[in-house]
């Protein structure tokens, strides 16, 4: 049996994870507002521990791609070449999938084939690229700026307009 992902490893590893997590995240962060910066509409994040980390409150819409547990269990099997108790180990190890599919905005089925993937990732393509709302738009580069350019121009107008009493 092997003892990666059994309780004292996870716990540990949980510990080193609490202590970086800071520091990952300030990495991340910083990566997002160079890309924003830079006019990138869509910034995708892969993370896998994005619930346990409390990151999806800060990241929109969140996206999981689900399976059911036997296939993920015996897809884990083959592409890592396990046996069953080291894969239930590892899967057990993270927080499931059927929870993170509870909390997400956007679910991907993975539990077809790939053609069946790759139509639903083509809809949520057009999901995430669609026209913002309002609410969305305040908070793009495009959104702040405008509001940036209105309270500049607010202020020189009314700095001109006191001044002349």
């Amino acid at each position: 049996m092997s003892q990666k992902f059994s309780t004292p490893f996870y716990a540990w590893l949980l510990y080193y994870f609490r202590l970086l997590a800071p520091y990952i995240s300030s990495g991340i962060w910083w990566e997002i507002l160079r890309l924003w910066f830079k006019g990138y509409k869509v910034i995708v994040l892969d993370i896998p521990l994005l619930f346990e980390a409390k990151m999806d409150k800060w990241t929109k819409p969140n996206i999981v791609v689900w399976v059911d547990t036997e296939t993920q269990l015996q897809r884990l099997m083959a592409r890592d070449r396990i046996n069953e108790e080291d894969a239930r180990n590892r899967i057990k190890a993270q927080l499931s999938l059927d929870l993170k599919r509870s909390q997400a905005n956007i679910v991907i089925d993975n539990s077809g084939s790939l053609e069946d993937l790759e139509e639903q990732f083509q809809k949520v393509l057009v999901q995430v690229t669609r026209p913002l709302t309002w609410s969305e738009f305040w908070l793009s580069r495009q959104g702040t700026f405008s509001a940036l350019v209105s309270t500049v121009v607010g202020v020189a107008a009314g700095k001109n307009v006191l001044s002349k009493l």
